[in-house]
C-alpha cells in the first residue's frame, strides 16, 4: 500500500513551550516529536506523519526572511506527488500573519496547509496543545481541504487565513473570523466543511521582502510618525485608519509627500468588521486621503495588508501596487 504523508513543519511557540527555572514558559524548547507521541492521530493505515523542525522560537522573533524560507519550503513539500497535507505549528501572536502569507504565496491546489498552535502550553492544566494538533492532522489529511488555500485550525474550528485574528490574549478560543464566520469545524475524526473561501491568484515572491511600516491613527496623532517612517527606510505604509478609513486633518501633507516620493501607502480599517468606504467628504476622510494617492484596502487588518504590500513589492514596482491590490479586493 501507498502511504500518504502529512508533514508538520514547527517553528516554536507555545504549543513547543517547557517551563523556565523561573516558573515561565520558554517558546520553542519543546521538539515536534515529542508533541506528536501525546497526539491522537487518523486512524489510517496508509497515512503517515513526519515531523521536521524549521524554526523554534517564540513568534514574536519570526521574520520575513523565516517567511520566505517556510514559503518555498512548502511549495516544494507540495509537489511531492505523496505529499497531502502539510501543518505547521506555530505561536499564536502573529500566526495570523504566516497564514496570509502563505495563502497568497502558496498555490495549494493538490495539497492542504493547515496551521495551528496553542494558548497554552502542553505542561499546562487544560492544555490545548495535543488536540489542536491532532485535529490540524485530520484536516491536513482530508482531501476536501485541497483548492481552498492555507487555513487555520484552532479549538475545534477551521478559519480561512485571509479572516482569521487572534481576539483573546490567553483564552482556549482565541481565534475567530469576525467578518465571514468560521469555515467549519472538526469533531473527532470527522471533518466538517460548511464554506469555503474565495481565493485570488497566488501572488509571485521575490527572493527578498521590503521593509512595510503600520502607522496607527488616534485622535490628534502627529503626523511626523508618517514622515520619520519613509526617511528610516520603509518603502510603504500601511495607515491603520478610523473607522471608515480616517486620520487626523494634519496626515493629509504627510500622505501626499509620501505618495509623491513613490511610497505606496495604504489605508485599512483599525475596525475588527466592516471595510473602509470613501462616503464622508472631510479633511483626513478616506476620500481626502485618495485625492493624496493613497490606496484604500477593504477586508484586510493592518497586519496582512503589510504583507500584502511586502510581497506585491517584492515583485512590481511601485508604480503597480494599487492595479493589483484593487484586483485582489474586487
Amino acid at each position: 500500500m501507498t502511504k500518504q504523508r502529512i508533514i508538520v513543519l514547527t517553528t516554536g511557540g507555545t504549543i513547543a513551550s517547557k517551563p523556565g527555572e523561573n516558573g515561565r514558559n520558554v517558546s520553542g524548547a519543546l521538539s515536534g516529536e515529542s508533541l506528536l507521541e501525546r497526539v491522537a492521530l487518523p486512524q489510517d493505515s496508509a497515512l503517515d506523519v513526519e515531523v521536521r523542525s524549521v524554526l523554534q522560537k517564540p513568534s514574536n522573533g519570526i521574520s520575513l526572511d523565516d517567511l520566505v524560507t517556510l514559503s518555498r519550503q512548502c511549495q516544494a513539500l507540495a509537489q511531492e506527488p505523496d505529499v497531502i497535507g502539510i501543518v505547521i505549528t506555530h505561536g499564536t501572536d502573529t500566526l495570523e500573519e504566516t497564514a496570509h502569507f502563505l495563502d497568497i504565496t502558496l498555490p495549494l491546489d493538490d495539497c492542504s496547509l493547515v496551521i495551528t498552535g496553542s494558548q497554552r502550553a502542553p505542561h499546562e492544566e487544560g492544555t490545548d496543545a495535543f488536540r489542536n494538533l491532532g485535529n490540524a492532522i485530520t484536516v491536513a489529511a482530508d482531501p476536501r481541504l485541497n483548492g481552498i488555500g492555507a487555513t487555520v485550525v484552532f479549538n475545534e474550528t477551521i478559519f480561512a487565513a485571509r479572516s482569521v485574528r487572534k481576539l483573546d490574549s490567553y483564552r482556549v478560543d482565541g481565534f475567530g473570523a469576525p467578518e465571514v464566520g468560521a469555515l467549519g469545524y472538526v469533531d473527532g475524526q470527522r471533518v466538517h466543511l460548511a464554506q469555503a473561501p474565495r481565493r485570488a491568484t497566488p501572488l509571485p515572491l521575490g527572493d527578498s521582502l521590503p521593509r512595510i511600516d503600520i502607522i496607527a491613527s488616534y485622535l490628534d496623532a502627529s503626523p511626523h510618525l508618517i514622515g520619520a517612517a519613509v526617511a528610516s527606510g520603509a518603502q510603504a505604509l500601511v495607515v491603520e485608519g478610523l473607522g471608515r478609513g480616517h486620520v487626523p486633518p494634519a496626515w493629509l501633507e504627510a500622505i501626499g509627500e509620501a505618495t509623491r516620493g513613490g511610497i505606496p501607502v495604504a489605508v485599512v480599517t483599525g475596525c475588527y468588521t466592516g471595510p473602509v468606504n470613501a462616503r464622508y467628504e472631510f479633511p483626513g476622510s478616506l476620500a481626502s486621503l485618495q485625492a493624496y494617492g493613497a490606496i484604500p484596502v477593504r477586508d484586510l487588518s493592518a497586519r496582512k495588508a503589510r504583507l500584502t504590500l511586502a510581497v506585491l513589492l517584492s515583485s512590481v514596482g511601485p508604480e503597480d501596487v494599487a492595479a493589483h491590490l484593487q484586483h485582489m479586493m474586487s
